[in-house]
This record gives structure tokens, C-alpha cells and sequence, in this order.
């Protein structure tokens, strides 16, 4: 088996993977794991590359990350809720195994624009198949379209709209640069399905995503951007203001706030906070917690009710937290400096920014909701992460 045969496998992988269901996403990573392996016993001097190419270049997050995902592994042995914890590290395990095959063996310069086009189609038609979910209801059948029910591929509107701002910054920053007549016109049928996309899953706490993406833009391209942003942003402000649903944002329900009932739960949890209650719990916490005090029938169709440092510090401690914040540190300084290398190419540089762009913004969101450990969500990242970081291997980007 050639390095081209695992290539081709691999562009299927990033097509398919947002269009099978949820549960199927992690088999997909798993299929590719085989390949791969198989790929390394006929290939005898495929391994040897690999380490030599590790032992020159190591990234500033490789040891922290090695040690978060033994944490998390460790955990799931004390896991209260293995059922739940089992898939989490199994999607977990086999996106990283999508990440190490992109960075480490699919990093010629020949593969690296088709598979991040192939990573944009494949986004392109999930947005795509949404927008044409909204056109049947409110055109074709004449009924109000009921985002609930109606999120394309994935199992919820708040997941899809997360899901798709990963791709929407990229996409964003290719048109400015306008490579290509046709691959604008490709970029801008992206960013305009997209946005659509996101404002019709109601997700405020996306749309608040999409202005803070912008601004960021705004900063790193062009202060025009600022004259869209001023009056979108009074909109946006006094809208909530005037119909005094500007709380909402930081509530569960009316009288209880996301940040006082988050202090109650680390105090029903205290005991537990040095080495986490394992893995894949906090949904059972969450559940408990609530009891008696409000009837929530579907956490995933009303948002998480908790942040993800908060999910990092009851199910892995304090140590898994320090550790998750240093990896994201980390991650996102590697991609700044990558995005600032004469080594890499144009076309990769204001990907890069794109890329950039949208781990701040879903870091960010992360502070209110819950979603960047979906595996939906976690292999976008670990697929661009891996043609970034392979690209920036291969060009023997230092400091990245």
C-alpha cells in the first residue's frame, strides 16, 4: 500500500465525516487508524520517517497534550458513568489518530490544498442541506420552520451552529484573499450558507460568536469591517435590552444563573475536585443537581448548562484543567506564529488567520456552553489542525 492509497482514504474520511450520524463519526477516525496501520507494516521505512521527522520537529503542546489524554484515559477508570465515558475517549482517541496520519505521514504539499478543500465541500453541504431544510418549510410548505427538529446532518441546532463557525472564518479569510475567481465564488457560497445556517438555528450565543469573529477580523485585516460591525452590534444590543431578554444569556431558567449554579455544583462536588469524578459524568451531576429545581427535558436542545472548564474540572480535577488551558494556550499560539512564517505558503498563511480566528471564538463560547469535546466539532479542529501542523512540518516551520 502507497502513501497515495492512505491519502485517498483520507480525503473520503474528511468528506464524510460531518455527514454520517453522530454516533458513527468516531468509526470513521477508527477506519482510518486500520488503514494506517496496515499502511506501516508494508511500508517498512514509513515508521522510521515518522520518528525521524518527530525527533526534529517537536510541537510546544505535545508533552501537555500526551499527559491530558493519559489523564483522561486514567479517569475513565474511576468513572461513575463508563457508559457514557467509554464513547467520549473512544472519539477522543481516534480523532488524535486522525490528527498524527495528517501531520505526520499526509503533509506533501500536493495534498494539502485538496484536503482542505475536500474539509470545505463537505462543510459546504451540511450548511447547504439546512438552508435547503429551511427553504422547503418556509417556501415550499408555507410552515415556520422549527429549528428544533430541523439541523441538517447533525443531532441539534445548537451543534450545527457551532459546528459550522469552525469553517465560516476560513472560508471568510480565502475569499478576501481570492486565489481564484472560482474558488471566491466557492468561498462566498460557503460563508453565505453558513451564516444563514447559523442565524436560522437561533443559537444568540453563536450569533454573539460570528460578531466576535468578526471584530477579530476587523483587527487582523481590514477596519472596515468595523463599519458593519458598529450598527449589527447596537442591534444586537438593543434588541435584548428593550424586550429584557438580555439575562437569558447567562440563565438556565428564570431566578437561576448560569455562575451561581455552577458554584453550587463545585460545592456538592468539593471532595472530588483534585482527580475529577471520571470521565463522561457531568450530565448524571448536572441532572442531579437540577432535580427540584427545574424540568429540563433535553440538555442538547436548550444548550449545555454548564462551560467546559466546568466540565474539565468535575471529570479530570484541577490537573486536567491546568492541562486543557495550557494545550489550548498552546494551540493557539502555534497557529498565530504559523501565521506569521515566510515558510508557509499564501494560500495556507490566511487559512491559518481563518483558523486562528475560529479557535478564539470557540474558546470563547466555550465559557458559556459546552460543546468542543462533540465529535463533530473535535474532528474539525484535529483535521485543520493536522494539515496546518503537517504543513508546518513539512516546510520545517519552527516554533509552531
Amino acid at each position: 500500500m502507497a502513501r497515495n492509497h492512505v491519502y485517498k482514504f483520507m480525503l473520503l474520511a474528511i468528506f464524510l465525516y460531518p455527514l454520517v450520524p453522530d454516533a458513527l463519526t468516531p468509526y470513521i477516525g477508527l477506519a482510518m487508524g486500520m488503514i494506517f496501520l496496515l499502511y506501516l507494516i508494508l511500508e517498512k521505512d514509513a515508521l522510521s520517517r515518522i520518528r525521524r521527522g518527530r525527533r526534529q520537529m517537536r510541537q510546544a503542546f505535545s508533552l501537555p497534550f500526551f499527559f491530558l489524554i493519559l489523564l483522561t484515559g486514567i479517569s475513565l477508570f474511576y468513572s461513575k458513568n463508563r457508559e457514557v465515558g467509554v464513547p467520549m475517549v473512544f472519539e477522543i482517541l481516534t480523532a488524535v489518530v486522525m490528527f498524527m496520519i495528517l501531520k505526520y505521514e499526509l503533509n506533501r504539499p500536493n495534498y494539502t490544498v485538496p484536503l482542505t478543500r475536500a474539509f470545505f465541500i463537505s462543510n459546504f453541504l451540511v450548511a447547504f442541506y439546512h438552508v435547503g431544510q429551511v427553504l422547503q418549510a418556509e417556501v415550499v410548505k408555507g410552515v415556520p420552520f422549527d429549528a428544533l427538529t430541523r439541523s441538517s446532518t447533525l443531532s441539534s441546532s445548537p451543534l450545527l451552529a457551532y459546528f459550522l463557525l469552525i469553517p465560516l472564518f476560513p472560508a471568510l479569510t480565502l475569499y478576501i484573499y481570492k486565489d481564484t475567481l472560482h474558488d471566491a465564488r466557492f468561498y462566498l457560497a460557503l460563508i453565505t450558507v453558513c451564516l444563514i445556517s447559523i442565524f436560522m438555528t437561533g443559537n444568540r450565543i453563536a450569533i454573539v460568536g460570528v460578531f466576535i469573529g468578526l471584530a477579530l477580523l476587523s483587527l487582523l485585516y481590514s477596519l472596515k469591517f468595523v463599519v458593519a460591525l458598529i450598527p449589527t452590534g447596537l442591534f444586537l444590543l438593543l434588541i435584548p435590552i428593550f424586550s429584557q431578554r438580555h439575562r437569558p444569556f447567562l440563565e438556565l431558567y428564570p431566578q437561576l444563573g448560569r455562575w451561581r449554579f455552577w458554584g453550587e455544583i463545585l460545592i456538592q462536588n468539593k471532595n472530588r475536585l483534585i482527580f475529577g469524578q471520571g470521565i463522561g459524568t457531568t450530565d448524571s451531576l448536572v441532572a442531579s443537581a437540577l432535580q427540584g429545581k427545574a424540568t429540563l427535558s433535553n440538555l442538547e436542545l436548550i444548550h449545555k448548562p454548564y462551560n467546559l472548564l466546568l466540565q474539565a474540572i468535575l471529570e479530570v480535577g484541577v490537573p486536567g484543567l491546568i492541562l486543557l488551558l495550557l494545550v489550548g494556550a498552546l494551540v493557539i499560539r502555534s497557529v498565530a506564529r504559523y501565521t506569521r512564517s515566510i515558510k508557509a505558503t499564501p494560500y495556507m498563511r490566511v487559512m491559518a488567520v481563518g483558523i486562528l480566528v475560529a479557535l478564539v471564538v470557540l474558546v470563547t463560547l466555550n465559557g458559556v456552553d459546552s460543546y468542543l469535546l462533540h465529535p463533530k466539532i473535535l474532528y474539525s479542529i484535529t483535521i485543520l489542525m493536522g494539515i496546518l501542523l503537517g504543513d508546518a512540518r513539512q516546510k520545517s516551520i519552527h516554533g509552531v
